[in-house]
């Protein structure tokens, strides 16, 4: 599935307060693509769940919290080094999107260039921009 394609489609209301979600319209968008929902990481760790993932590749949607960014980035990680994935996807707010204590793409973008070193697994940030 050609993921930033799918998601250049949809059109929904960015920011807080949007009914349903961004998040929700997203993960139903990547369902309807033979997507999985909540996912765990490994049968170990079941604790631990991606929002979605397809074959190699995991995808988290985070549009409320900068914060759990970083949760994400360490189940990325953990996921890469046992081999479960190979390329991880960070959705996120573009930097047009306005709002406060919202993910906002250059700032994803700027804490992984700092963590590349600790965090080798490939991940692709997507910035989703208001139409």
């Amino acid at each position: 599935m050609p993921i930033a394609g799918s998601i250049a489609g949809t059109s929904t209301f960015l920011g807080r307060g949007g009914r349903p979600t961004p998040a929700k319209v997203l993960e139903d968008l990547f369902v309807r693509k033979n997507w999985q929902r909540q996912q765990p990481v490994t049968s170990e760790h079941a604790h631990l769940r991606f929002d979605l993932k397809k074959e190699k590749v995991a995808v988290e949607i985070q549009l409320s919290d900068p914060a759990d960014c970083y949760n994400d980035f360490l189940k990325f990680l953990l996921a890469y080094n046992l081999g479960v994935i190979e390329v991880a996807v960070e959705i996120v707010y573009d930097d047009s999107v306005k709002g406060n204590n919202l993910p906002h793409l250059s700032k994803v973008r700027r804490d992984l260039e700092v963590y590349r070193r600790i965090i080798p697994c490939p991940i692709w940030v997507i910035g989703l921009k208001p139409d």
